[in-house]
């Protein structure tokens, strides 16, 4: 926003001997202090427009939900995933398999929202968000976690619950992803190809 002021009044000198003290006419005390009264006009309207844009760059700007998404890279925890380009995948004749992956989500952020895209023909799929303690021994605490339907799922998103949990602070925790399949029959293809998280700045 462009904010300029271009004064418009001008004082022109009253001479001694020459000019008539008057009211009216174009040289009168009524037009010169109609003048000032314009030009004073003029400057409270700059110093309006000067107000709202200090105004404008004071607010904050309206946060944004922003979605993180990450490709599997799943740890083994007792019975493994298999790995392809981009994905994980249920290797051929197990009935089961567990991994974890750590998760880096900015400072101060409130997590919205999991959701998880892949694929599913039987068994039970359960996929956590989670953070523990920075502190030796330390449970962990699950902040939203994900039941895979059977065949193709991309998403649906499951909400995270309001509160404390939900504020990332990485001074105190750490934060990861869980994948637990049990119960698939060996020959079923379950894949997973991406979790998304989805924050917004508090």
């Amino acid at each position: 926003m462009t904010v300029n002021y271009e004064p418009k009044f001008r004082h022109v000198d009253w001479v001694d001997n020459v000019d008539r003290v008057r009211a009216a006419g174009d040289n009168g005390f009524n037009d010169r202090f109609h003048s000032l009264e314009n030009e004073f006009d003029l400057i409270a309207g700059v110093v309006d427009d000067v107000g709202k844009e200090l105004d404008r760059l004071g607010r904050a700007p309206t946060a944004q939900e922003v979605n993180t998404t990450l490709a599997p890279t799943l740890t083994t925890l007792g019975d493994r995933w298999d790995h392809v380009l981009g994905g994980a995948v249920k290797p051929p004749g197990a009935t089961q398999a567990s991994g974890f992956m750590a998760v880096q989500l900015p400072q101060g952020v409130t997590i919205l929202r999991l959701a998880i895209f892949g694929r599913k023909d039987s068994g039970n799929l359960e996929v956590g968000l989670r953070r523990q303690s920075i502190a030796a021994g330390a449970t962990t605490e699950l902040i939203v976690s994900i039941s895979a339907p059977n065949g193709s799922f991309t998403g649906p998103p499951k909400g995270a619950p309001p509160g404390a949990i939900s504020r990332v602070d990485n001074d105190q925790f750490r934060y990861y992803l869980t994948a637990e399949l049990d119960t698939a029959p060996g020959n079923a293809v379950v894949r997973l190809d991406a979790f998304q998280i989805t924050h917004i700045a508090s």
